[in-house]
């Protein structure tokens, strides 16, 4: 029973093939112009800044839901308000 080097060569190919495909795709990227790489860069930003809102946005309701449920817990001591009179001015 000895390694299956066929898997390996396997991975190899598909990894080589993916590096191929991104140096044709960075090479039209690149052929582009001006206008247009800065419309695409805009609209990566703009993708990506929406993603990682979301995952904080996310986080952030997390975090203060947990501080909530923490502040529920907490016992506090109970006291009482003496109400005093004024006098009035007659």
């Amino acid at each position: 029973m000895g390694f299956d080097w066929s898997l390996d060569i396997g991975i190899w190919d598909f990894l080589m093939n993916i590096a191929e495909k991104s140096r044709i795709f960075f090479a039209k990227l690149q052929s582009l112009p001006e206008k247009k790489k800065k419309i695409i860069l805009w609209a990566v930003v703009i993708i990506l800044g929406l993603v990682m809102g979301f995952f904080w946005l996310r986080g952030a309701i997390n975090s203060f839901s947990e501080i909530g449920e923490s502040i529920k817990s907490i016992n506090l001591p109970s006291t009482s308000i003496l109400q005093t009179t004024t006098p009035s001015n007659k």
